[in-house]
């Protein structure tokens, strides 16, 4: 296979490394996942990345050299300008991790870096549910909250590159919203996982119907403002908690139509398509 015609998008988790071999984003040819091992040593996860990289050019039946370019998404911040991971909360050895120029100088292609969440906005404003619109919001709700904006196709990075982590804003008794809104907060304050509230709906639990109120309330108010401040076209959310449906979706978009001003109300709020596919289809977008 003639060199230039194969991207490797990979998807760094604190659980897996999601790696997916392409022609373009929407032709995937192979995708392989592998344990990260958040808990090992920095290099010891980077040697990780790289097998998945050769074990996923091995199931495409590909040599690595026959790869152009690789993206990848790491959770956390990210120096993406430099290609350094700045931090990542789920894999504590990787701080001030220079992975744009380590994978360059290993699989001896460009390599793009970029935050997971703002990945898998790009995703879903290419070719997800944000297909076709010009100003797109992406929040995913999931173990933590995170964000992404993505205007005329391209992620609005800010003047730090962290425009988009609304997850992490303030609220007026000091603590971070993310702590308050996301799954964990859920079980914690309810003693009740966001998957289980549908089972427990159906049988009249009153824990589960506080729990939902919770959330739907909370991620109501915060997207309001998201649509206030921006006004973008769509809102579109992924994550865990979109996996409850119209349960969630339906109070959610009542709740940004009461609170959103004037007309920033009328933002369209939609489920994302790209289910667990959105990182590893962002990073394959990254530096076209």
């Amino acid at each position: 296979m003639r060199k230039g015609f194969y991207r490797i998008g990979i998807d760094l988790g604190g659980t897996k490394i999601h790696t997916a071999i392409a022609r373009a984003p929407d032709d995937i040819v192979a995708e392989v996942r592998i344990p990260t091992e958040a808990h090992a040593a920095k290099g010891h996860i980077f040697e990780n990345i790289c097998r998945s990289v050769v074990d996923v050019c091995g199931k495409a039946g590909l040599a690595p050299r026959s790869v152009t370019a690789i993206g990848i998404a790491v959770p956390g911040p990210v120096d993406y300008t430099n290609g350094v991971v700045r931090i990542c909360p789920n894999i504590p050895s990787w701080k001030k991790v220079p992975i744009r120029d380590l994978l360059q100088d290993r699989c001896e292609c460009p390599v793009f870096v970029e935050n997971d969440a703002r990945a898998a906005a790009l995703a879903e404003a290419h070719l997800g549910a944000g297909k076709g619109y010009r100003r797109v919001f992406y929040a995913t709700v999931s173990t933590g909250i995170g964000g992404g904006i993505v205007i005329d196709g391209t992620v609005w990075h800010g003047a730090h590159g962290v425009a988009g982590e609304i997850g992490q804003t303030r609220l007026p008794d000091g603590s971070v919203f993310e702590h308050t809104a996301a799954g964990p907060a859920v079980k914690r304050l309810f003693g009740i996982a966001p998957e289980e509230i549908p089972p427990r709906l159906k049988v009249g639990d009153p824990t589960a119907r506080q729990a939902l109120n919770h959330l739907t309330r909370l991620v109501g108010i915060w997207l309001a403002n998201v649509a206030t401040l921006l006004d973008p076209d769509l809102i579109v959310i992924g994550g865990g908690l979109s996996n409850l449906g119209a349960l969630f979706l339906i109070p959610l978009r009542q709740m940004i139509k009461r609170c959103a001003f004037s007309e920033s109300a009328r933002v369209k709020v939609v489920r994302a398509k790209l289910g667990t596919r959105s990182g590893v289809i962002g990073a394959l977008l990254l530096g076209r």
